[in-house]
């Protein structure tokens, strides 16, 4: 569940009126937020001091937007190339490696196996084809 951040704004209201006395839930009631969140902040400020939101945890982003969308670009051109060819096509464009080029195409809505190619006619199937096309035509024409 994705919350609204705090602004900074918000923050330091947060801590100026609680250095005035005033309680979590009058706090939270003026800036719309729950007692708990006001908590929080408050509990941050007295520990770091700091105004500013704690550096969050996980592996950082290797791509951006702009490489992520140059991604989707050649995995459309490209629609029956593996992930690991696009992989390096990506690096060879941006110089970056990934490890993370499914997890991009699934977040695009692009999923990374192999198209599939039609199967091509027989000579059979060519000749039925022309001889119904042919067959039609007469019908057709002899309505007119």
């Amino acid at each position: 569940r994705n919350r609204t951040s705090v602004t900074l704004e918000d923050r330091i209201k947060t801590v100026t009126m609680s250095q005035q006395g005033k309680s979590f839930a009058a706090i939270g009631r003026e800036l719309n937020r729950s007692k708990s969140c006001i908590k929080r902040i408050i509990d941050h400020y007295n520990e770091t001091n700091p105004y500013k939101d704690r550096p969050r945890p996980g592996r950082p982003r290797i791509s951006t937007a702009k490489d992520d969308g140059n991604l989707v670009r050649l995995v459309k051109k490209n629609r029956t190339e593996p992930s690991h060819v696009i992989a390096n096509q990506w690096k060879l464009s941006n110089g970056k490696t990934a490890s993370l080029v499914r997890k991009i195409l699934l977040a695009n809505k692009l999923e990374w196996k192999v198209a599939v190619k039609k199967p091509r006619l027989s000579t059979k199937h060519i000749k039925d084809r022309k001889k119904f096309c042919k067959m039609v035509n007469k019908e057709t024409s002899s309505f007119q």
